[in-house]
């Protein structure tokens, strides 16, 4: 507050006992203090233990209003008693990421890591490719001697016969046993394009899984491996069974934002006291016995608590494991889960984006929100800030079972996003240091408060204790605590509305609304900020990707870079473009009605205006739109 509105507080319409009667022109610096009250026609109120706490410090004793002191200080001096800022120092934050949990899926999806070329059509189906008098594709040079016959399996499908790498030389076409051609003096390719019996296989896996394939079955148009090894059909057919995908290197997976947490209550995850007993949780924070729902229990540090839909999502993936074991691989079933309740107990990696090594975690609980709680130090152990980064899950058996580097490509980045290490113990002392600096105290002691006052660096703050004084130490894994309690792990709406709200349009309303309601946010920066660095980007790289956009076929899928001479595709099928007019203005109209409503500037506004022409220039005005007098130059 500044001294001129505390002079306005010191003036009350009318002072009763347990209550004070302000004009209404107070409410702004009510309101700006924090005090609830109740509004009348005319005026504001206050009651009770606010009331009294006005009388007490603004009311009872004369003050005196001195224009270079603070508010506190004008205050402790009128009344003698010590009045404190609340805050010595504030960060301001810009929270620019919502949560997210859905399954990770190639783009676009597919069922199998089996390359189709453009023989599939635009669903790149499998079964559409295998329909034709022969098929090709660019696939390792893998087959069985004994049959005769290609093969992407280790021992042929039909015999059980090892199969053999053949060498196919790219210049003279000889047949090799190494990988080097004597005669071209070149270096031979392990894989070739060849025809391949894809509807032999097909059948053949139909009649093994015992699933009949259903249109479309989806493959990628090349393979990215150095050496095109592809992944037995068996597997995708199991996973379109089951409504799966599968991602780069063999796995199904699940994203969802990481979220921090220490303690939980049973009631917060839906899991039974009995079960987590056998989870190993006998008693809460304050050493009883776990006996209800409502106690607080500290986590352990590599269990997690996943979204209830990814829960589900896994539960399919159990599924699809245990039938690939069954039917496949002839082994007995590993998971035999029906629900999400079975799932309890199970373990699974937590993997990053960027990096190749997964952390193994323990599935207790579910949550409705769509985020994956865990310990600082479980999600620091993948390399991250341990807060609002998405990173994906999956089982531990699919990673274990169906994961293979040789999927992976042999470019620059091609190993990250992989599970190609295992991390089955988190020790905190190998985190990041973002994870070390986390309190575990029940309280922050008055010392604190006064270091803050003092503005002493956080490193030489000693009197709270944090992860990094326990390092290398038992109570490194146990013995959290936290400052302030919660009454529940979610609020009423388990999804917060920028991701449940459909077009980007309908969030951005809502972003200015928002904006318009509170005071301390000037809405006419945050629609600058947002046409600079949004708005009129996507418009202008939206308008340049139209110059040097590509052209589709319908039917097959293939792109030109320009539209062939005979207008259509050498399928014979129509051409269509890959950029349209409404991609490139769909943000033109918005931006418009910005410039119109808020004070963005001359430049802005020009700008836009500029953008607009620039479009009327590519595609000719709409019809129905204003003639200019410039229109008929």
């Amino acid at each position: 507050l500044s001294p001129h509105e505390l002079e306005q507080l010191l003036s009350p319409i009318k002072v009763e006992e347990e209550k004070i009667i302000y004009d209404k022109k107070i409410k702004p610096i009510l309101e700006k203090l924090g005090a609830p009250h109740d509004v009348s026609a005319d005026n504001v109120i206050l009651k009770e233990i606010e009331a009294e706490i006005f009388y007490q410090l603004l009311l009872s004793n004369p003050i005196k209003i001195v224009e270079t002191d603070s508010v506190p200080q004008i205050i402790s001096s009128g009344t003698g008693i010590r009045i404190k800022p609340k805050f010595s120092a504030s960060v301001g934050v810009r929270i620019g990421r919502p949560e997210k949990a859905a399954a990770r899926l190639m783009k676009p999806p597919v069922h199998t890591l089996f390359p189709i070329g453009n023989k599939g059509g635009m669903t790149r189906d499998l079964v559409k490719a295998s329909m034709g008098s022969e098929f090709y594709c660019n696939i390792f040079n893998r087959t069985c001697k004994n049959c005769n016959i290609p093969s992407i399996s280790i021992k042929c499908q039909n015999c059980g016969t090892k199969t053999t790498i053949e060498h196919t030389c790219s210049i003279c076409r000889s047949v090799l046993d190494a990988p080097f051609c004597q005669k071209c003096k070149k270096k031979v390719p392990t894989y070739s394009f060849k025809p391949f019996p894809l509807k032999d296989r097909i059948l053949a896996a139909q009649e093994k899984i015992g699933v009949r394939v259903q249109e479309p079955f989806k493959g990628v148009m090349e393979l990215i491996n150095q050496d095109r090894i592809a992944e037995p059909l068996e597997k995708g057919l199991i996973r379109q069974s089951l409504d799966l995908t599968v991602f780069k290197d063999g796995t199904v997976r699940y994203d969802a934002t990481n979220s921090p947490l220490t303690h939980f209550k049973p009631a917060w995850i839906g899991t039974s006291i009995e079960k987590l007993r056998e989870l190993g949780y006998d008693s809460d924070i304050d050493g009883n016995a776990l006996a209800s729902p409502d106690q607080t229990i500290e986590i352990k540090m590599q269990d997690v608590i996943i979204p209830l839909e990814s829960g589900k999502y896994l539960v399919q993936t159990c599924r699809y494991i245990d039938t690939e074991l069954i039917k496949f691989y002839n082994k007995p079933a590993f998971y035999d889960v029906k629900n999400t309740d079975d799932l309890i107990g199970h373990l699974l990696i937590g993997l990053a984006p960027h990096t190749s090594v997964g952390i193994v975690g323990r599935i207790i609980g579910y949550t409705e929100t769509h985020v994956c709680f865990g310990t600082p130090n479980w999600h620091s152990a993948k390399r991250r800030d341990a807060d609002g980064d998405a990173d994906s899950i999956m089982l531990l058996m699919d990673s274990l079972l169906n994961f293979s580097r040789l999927f992976l490509s042999d470019k620059i980045g091609g190993l990250m996003d992989a599970p190609l290490l295992i991390q089955p113990v988190v020790l905190p002392h190998e985190s990041q240091p973002q994870a070390h600096n986390f309190e575990v105290v029940k309280k922050l002691p008055l010392e604190f408060f006064e270091d803050t006052i003092s503005a002493k660096k956080s490193s030489e703050v000693k009197s709270v204790e944090i992860i990094k004084t326990r390092l290398e130490t038992e109570r490194q894994f146990y013995d959290y605590y936290f400052t302030h309690t919660t009454s529940a792990l979610v609020t009423s709406r388990s999804r917060s509305a920028y991701s449940t709200l459909g077009s980007m349009l309908d969030k951005f309303d809502m972003q200015i609304r928002n904006a318009e309601l509170i005071s301390a946010v000037d809405t006419t920066e945050i629609v600058t900020n947002v046409i600079t660095t949004h708005l009129v980007p996507d418009i202008i790289g939206n308008l340049r990707a139209y110059g040097r956009q590509k052209f589709r076929c319908t039917s097959c899928g293939r792109k030109y870079r320009r539209t062939p001479l005979l207008q259509h595709c050498v399928c014979g099928n129509k051409l269509i473009q890959t950029i349209t007019r409404p991609s490139i203005e769909k943000y033109l109209r918005l931006a418009k009605r910005l410039v119109e409503k808020y004070d963005v500037g001359p430049y802005l506004k020009g700008r836009i205006g500029t953008l607009e022409d620039e479009i009327n220039l590519v595609f000719g005005k709409r019809s129905g739109d204003q003639l200019l007098l410039t229109d008929y130059n």
